[in-house]
């Protein structure tokens, strides 16, 4: 069987299988497993391979598992060269700091691009967490991801943002999240500091930490609220600004309570 040769990266990475377990070296000295319960089967007239039963494949570092794991190629130069991997049940993908979960998983090799949908996925990495009921799209040649549905992201000075869709950039070195758009019913909370801010659109800046929000804003400070058509809330700091809108004549509305003070020893 000639070698077949996949690069997917963060997602999937792993080079040609043909066996239920096996190791196999390419000229990169890079080893890749790949065990399954059940079977393997390459199914030669329509083009792809089956691994069933609590699948597991190895590859420099990332570890894809799941229980159903389909792989398509194309025949070109002598070669079955992948084109198309897709991963069902129980799907989870691992590589260093970074960890993606899911029910149903594709992946295009050719545009690098990665979908993960189902009643809830999720993925991680050092600067933070994001999780959807509807579905998480990875570009990586572009670096951003999208997520869709009742979305939550997790900073990793513990911040949630909350949206109906979040847009995200990364940073091609490191995979660090540099920024992310935030549409429809977002709401920003930090629960702690007792703060939230709630808005039609958040943009958050990892460069300044700030957060810049617009349409129907509202931001809670323990029990003070104040709303606007503008706002721009500081992370780091934890300051809020929010600016009305005088050519539509919107004006900022602030109301404040007192804090009580706490009893000694509370």
């Amino acid at each position: 069987m000639p070698t077949n040769k996949i690069f997917i990266f963060i997602f999937i990475f792993f080079t040609s299988f043909s066996n239920i377990v096996f190791a196999y070296t390419d000229s990169n000295k890079s080893e890749l497993t790949v065990e399954a319960d059940e079977s393997l089967e390459w199914f030669e007239k329509e083009k792809y391979y089956l691994a069933k039963g609590n699948v597991t494949l190895k590859k420099n570092g990332v570890t894809l598992k799941a229980n159903i794991v389909r792989a398509n190629y194309i025949f070109e130069n002598d070669e079955n060269i992948l084109n198309k991997i897709i991963a069902k049940d129980k799907v989870i993908l691992t590589n260093k700091s970074t960890k993606a979960t899911g029910q149903y998983m594709t992946y295009n090799l050719n545009k690098k691009i990665a979908k993960i949908s189902g009643p809830f996925q999720t993925f991680s990495s050092k600067s933070g967490y994001i999780e959807s009921n509807k579905k998480i799209t990875y570009d990586d040649l572009r670096n951003t991801a999208e997520a869709e549905g009742n979305v939550k992201i997790i900073l990793s000075n513990k911040t949630i943002i909350y949206a109906d869709h979040i847009k995200a950039d990364f940073d091609p070195n490191d995979k660090s999240l540099k920024k992310a758009i935030a549409k429809g019913n977002v709401i920003i909370e930090n629960k702690a500091k007792k703060r939230k801010s709630k808005a039609d659109l958040g943009i958050y800046n990892s460069d300044n930490k700030m957060v810049q929000l617009s349409g129907n804003v509202i931001i809670i400070n323990q029990k003070s609220k104040v709303s606007g058509s503008k706002g721009i809330t500081n992370l780091k700091t934890g300051v809020s600004n929010i600016i009305g809108d005088k050519k539509n004549k919107k004006r900022v509305k602030g109301v404040f309570a007192p804090i009580k003070k706490q009893k000694n020893g509370d």
